[in-house]
């Protein structure tokens, strides 16, 4: 990007004028200090050869609540996998991996705005730090509620844009933030479309904050669980696409960082909330005016 601010389609003035930090913000061309920012075959070698403790503890608690919402023969289907690590704490065996990008683990090849799959097919759709990087969030949502069975889940691990989060992508200079893009308009442009990588940090708060906004866009979808989650413990995992330098942790201590963490996200979620884990139902009785 030539410019801190990506010009995005359908601004509009930023709620919340008096947010600290509110941006726009994006990074000039890759300035992050972050070793293999991005680099999902570091990441995905890293994992298995390393098996790290403090990303474990984080990936598990990230993921495990998931399968709470699937059956064992349920077909589910990831889009945008990245490094795929997502299929290691999900309990199915009909688990399809998909991205935009080739990689030997990635099942299919499949673009999220454009999928190959038919209609009430699904009986999940898993979506893992991926939203944010839509240049049309709102459409790849329409086509999932298109895709889901009736009473199908939209399963949904992102990032939630507060201070600390912001602060984090300042100081790393990795991915940026808008709060600018009017979301729920259809034709927003909310990222880089020409980057499958571009990451605007907002757009999941921007989406899912308000949750009676949400539901008149989407009436045949049910907001069931938006939980802000996750801080300290994403610091010392050291990144899940990155190469950071972190310390492993024993279990004891990084049970108290868990604890810790509910503490800091239970206080204040525009704070210290890292993400947010969010649950969406496909109605069984669908509303055909629409």
């Amino acid at each position: 990007m030539k410019d801190e601010t990506y010009p995005l389609k359908g601004s509009k003035k930023p709620r919340g004028q008096n947010m600290i930090l509110k941006g726009p913000y994006f990074p000039k061309g890759n300035q992050t200090p972050v070793l293999k920012a991005g680099d999902v075959v570091t990441a995905r070698d890293n994992y298995f050869k390393t098996k790290p403790r403090n990303l474990i503890n984080l990936l598990n608690i990230r993921y495990q609540w998931m399968n709470n919402y699937l059956k064992p023969s349920d077909i589910v289907v990831e889009f945008g996998a990245g490094a795929g690590l997502v299929k290691e704490f999900i309990d199915v065996s009909n688990y399809l991996v998909t991205d935009i990008t080739p990689r030997p683990w990635v099942d299919k090849v499949v673009d999220a705005l454009n999928p190959p799959f038919q209609d009430e097919s699904l009986d999940a759709i898993i979506c893992s730090h991926m939203i944010h990087h839509l240049a049309q969030p709102i459409k790849f949502l329409s086509i999932a509620e298109r895709l889901l069975k009736p009473g199908g889940y939209l399963l949904i691990s992102e990032v939630n844009c507060s201070l600390l989060m912001r602060i984090l992508l300042k100081t790393l200079r990795h991915e940026g933030w808008s709060f600018e893009p009017n979301i729920f308009d259809v034709d927003v442009t909310a990222n880089d479309p020409h980057d499958p990588w571009s990451g605007n940090n907002a757009i999941p708060n921007m989406v899912f904050s308000d949750t009676n906004r949400f539901h008149n866009y989407f009436p045949n979808f049910e907001l069931i669980e938006n939980t802000p989650t996750e801080c300290i413990k994403v610091l010392v995992a050291g990144g899940v696409i990155s190469k950071s330098k972190t310390i492993q942790l024993p279990e004891m201590i990084l049970s108290i960082i868990n604890g810790l963490d509910r503490i800091l996200v239970a206080f204040s979620p525009p704070l210290f909330a890292l993400g947010r884990q969010i649950c969406i139902r496909k109605k069984i009785n669908i509303d055909t005016r629409n």
